[in-house]
């Protein structure tokens, strides 16, 4: 079995490569080309920490594997990493153990980014955008990265409880991205064309703010039951939600707050042209993003072959 470590990852996967890969995932997502098992979540309530496991495979490869990463949210006080964890990939074939991506979580931030970046390619009309981030942890720096590889960033804007991290993340995208970052408060994070909500809520942070008309709202913090960004003042105002999974957004994602007879698109059936939805610029629209084991998939394998195995 070959161990891969995350410096060599790092030195093989972009965006520039995952997300089209990924949105090619999607389509073979609803095509039946590409497969997730249901995931599972482990809380941690005493460490304020979780485990979530998530397998999948694609059939344009031998390959199968299963993604296990940890998230506790207590770390950085004690000089550690929020994130980390591990893919393994396995033979279709056989069952043997082809390789361990040992990538502390790298995989799980740029295939989540990555696929929100593809979300937003597909939502957001505007080329030119000011991306709001709720949250100024390790996804809000991922998300800014991935969506700048699709869109041409104004300026960023940053809230979040901690307002050093905040002044750090905006530090840190201005010298990698080259745009003006500064933190802000929360009210001006969602005056922009693209929010990020990248928090491990469980109560709503946005609730009546004002949302600006056509904003793209990436909700990607409720991975988990219990979970909520969005409360239901904000809720009134979408005009449509876009599912990376209806059904497992519906367990563990924004969707589980909804009543039932709100339906949510996917984004794969979009890519796709099963399903329709085309933003007339004025509309809100929410991406509910929980996660998918095909995702983690196509950045293994995107590894695996820049790595020739």
């Amino acid at each position: 079995m070959r161990l891969v470590t995350q410096q060599e990852i790092s030195q093989v996967l972009t965006f520039e490569n995952l997300i089209p890969a990924l949105r090619q995932g999607f389509i073979d997502y609803t095509r039946g080309l590409a497969h997730s098992a249901p995931i599972t979540n482990i809380d941690f309530p005493a460490s304020h920490g979780e485990m979530h496991i998530k397998p999948g495979y694609l059939e344009s490869t031998s390959d199968a594997c299963v993604k296990v990463v940890t998230c506790f949210y207590d770390n950085p006080r004690q000089g550690l990493p929020t994130r980390d964890g591990c893919v393994v990939v396995a033979s279709r074939e056989d069952g043997r153990m082809k390789a361990l991506l040992a990538d502390a979580g790298l995989i799980t931030d740029m295939r989540t980014a990555g696929s929100s970046a593809v979300a937003v390619d597909f939502l957001q009309r505007r080329q030119e955008i000011d991306l709001g981030l709720v949250g100024s942890g390790t996804q809000a720096l991922w998300h800014a990265r991935a969506i700048a590889t699709v869109r041409t960033l104004r300026s960023v804007r940053v809230w979040g409880r901690d307002a050093s991290k905040a002044r750090e993340l905006c530090e840190r995208i201005t010298a990698e991205l080259g745009v003006a970052a500064e933190p802000v408060n929360l009210a001006e994070a969602l005056d922009c064309d693209v929010i990020v909500t990248a928090t491990p809520a469980r109560e709503p942070i946005i609730g009546n703010q004002a949302l600006k008309a056509g904003a793209v709202i990436v909700a990607m913090g409720a991975d988990a039951v219990g979970k909520r960004e969005l409360g239901e003042e904000a809720v009134k105002r979408v005009a449509q939600f876009v599912a990376d999974d209806a059904a497992q957004c519906r367990k563990y994602g924004e969707l589980q707050w909804l009543p039932e007879e709100c339906l949510a698109l996917e984004l794969g059936r979009l890519l796709t042209g099963q399903e329709h939805y085309q933003p007339d610029g004025s509309d809100v629209v929410v991406y509910d993003s929980t996660g998918l084991g095909f995702q983690d998939a196509v950045g293994a394998r995107l590894v695996l072959e820049a790595l020739g195995q």
